[in-house]
Parts: C-alpha cells; sequence; structure tokens
C-alpha cells in the first residue's frame, strides 16, 4: 500500500488494484474524481470512496462502472445524499454500498475523542497551539 500526494494524483491510478480516497470536500476536491480519472483506472481496479461525496461525479462514476471502464466499487458516500432509491448503484453486483458509517464500528473512536479534548483542554490552558484546528479557508 502507497499514499501519494495530491500533485501525484493521475500518476497512479493507471497501475493501482485499488483507489481509496478519504479527501476532504473543498473547491479543490469538488469532483475531482470524474469521466477522466476513472478512465485512468485499470478496468480491473475498484473505487472506494469514504471521504466525501462531492469529491466524486456521481454520473461519471455509474458510467464507469456500467461501460466496465472499472471493475466495481465500495461507496460510503455519494454527491446526493441519501442515494435516491432508484439509483442505478443500488442494483449493481459490483457495487457495495455502506450507509456513510465507514468508521463508525472503531474500537477506540471514543477513547481517542476524549484523548483529543483532554489534550486540547491542556495545551489551551498551558497557551499552546491546539491540535486538529479548522483553518476555514481550506475548509477543514
Amino acid at each position: 500500500m502507497a499514499i501519494h500526494a495530491p500533485t501525484a494524483l493521475d500518476d497512479h491510478p493507471p497501475t493501482a488494484d485499488f483507489v481509496v480516497t478519504t479527501a476532504p470536500h473543498t473547491p479543490a476536491t469538488e469532483f475531482m474524481w470524474n469521466a477522466e480519472r476513472f478512465r485512468r483506472m485499470k478496468p480491473t481496479a475498484y473505487f472506494i470512496n469514504i471521504g466525501r461525496g462531492m469529491t466524486a461525479r456521481l454520473e461519471d462514476l455509474t458510467t464507469a462502472l456500467a461501460a466496465g471502464e472499472i471493475a466495481g466499487a465500495g461507496l460510503d458516500v455519494f454527491e446526493v445524499e441519501p442515494l435516491p432509491a432508484d439509483h442505478p448503484l443500488w442494483r449493481m453486483e459490483n457495487v457495495v454500498i455502506t450507509p456513510h458509517v465507514a468508521v463508525a464500528e472503531a474500537a477506540d473512536i471514543p477513547e481517542r475523542r476524549y484523548a483529543l479534548l483532554a489534550d486540547n483542554a491542556r495545551r489551551f490552558l498551558a497557551g499552546e497551539p491546539l491540535r486538529n484546528v479548522v483553518d476555514k479557508a481550506l475548509w477543514y
């Protein structure tokens, strides 16, 4: 497994068996996964989106799956949520859909949240920089 910088986004899909995106939705990432990028993937590759739905153009993904441009998809998020009941993705055998809970079952999430809150409280009282501060200019 490898993690690549956004600047290398178009370099690796032609060789990847799985493309997993966890990108936030920002003006820079909106529809970053589109027909052109799906065509760059191997026809045996799988696309997995557990980030934000607005990063993948739904129509382009549906077309790529139906045309066999990619082998399948695992989707936790969609451009339109909830995904309409009559959407073709529901009927595709090469698609796994989860109900926007990709990390909900991680056993240590409550403990990690508490540890972050406690650490930030300590940092705040000490006048130190906080962890995981949202930069509204970047959208995350």
